[in-house]
Parts: C-alpha cells; structure tokens; sequence
C-alpha cells in the first residue's frame, strides 16, 4: 500500500513541491519543480501573438487578427458579438479586404475590443 504526502516549499529559484510517499516499508521523498499551468499557457500566448505580429508587419494578416489573439477572441465569439458572419470575418483577416472595410464595420470591430478605428488600423508595434 503506498501512500502519499504533498507538501509546497520555496527556495531562491522559485515554488518546489516536496513529494513524500510510503511504499510499504519506508518513506521516499521526490523533489519537483512546480509548474503554473497559467504561466504555460500566458507564454504560448505571448509567442502566438508574437507570430501575428511579425505576420502583420510582414503583410500577410490584417491588423484584426492581432486583435482576435490580443483579446483571446475567437472567430466565432467575434461573430457572435459583432453579428458578422464567420466567413466574412475571416475574409477580414486578409490584408487587402481589411483595407477595404467600410466605416460601420470598423467601428464594431473597434467597439467590442474597446479601441478607436485608429488603433484597429494602425498597430503600435
């Protein structure tokens, strides 16, 4: 029978998490670095955003899909809160029809992510 004990611990490199077990006969102990599992997956994002942002400059994605990644927005929760339908959102993530977008689309893109039309244009990268 085997029973376990868990306990946190911190040193100068960060949070560890001691591990002690009884395997029938004696006591072990196992060190393990803990991982955030939020910190993983806030870096995957900084790196996925980070991809978009160097494809925006290079021009081949339109500002907008900066800002679906930035906001954790997906194509679909976009449609669903702009009322534009999917397939006409990801046409907008080409650069040539993004720069034709009329007034009235760019203001409810710039709306649901709390930015003027300017800053929808124009990243400050």
């Amino acid at each position: 029978m085997e029973a376990k004990v868990n306990e946190k611990l911190s040193d100068d490199t960060g949070e560890q998490m001691v591990q002690y077990y009884f395997d029938g006969k004696k006591w072990h102990q196992k060190w393990e670095k803990r991982f955030d599992a939020s910190e993983l997956v806030m870096t995957k994002q900084a790196q996925e955003l980070e991809i978009i942002r160097q494809q925006v400059q290079g021009g081949k994605l339109s500002p907008l899909s900066y800002h679906i990644q930035a906001n954790l927005f997906s194509i679909r929760l976009l449609s669903s809160y702009t009322g534009i339908p999917k397939r006409r959102i990801r046409k907008h993530l080409k650069p040539k029809y993004f720069n034709q977008l009329d007034d009235e689309t760019q203001n409810k893109y710039a709306s649901i992510f709390e930015i003027t039309v300017d800053e929808l244009k124009e990243l400050s990268l």
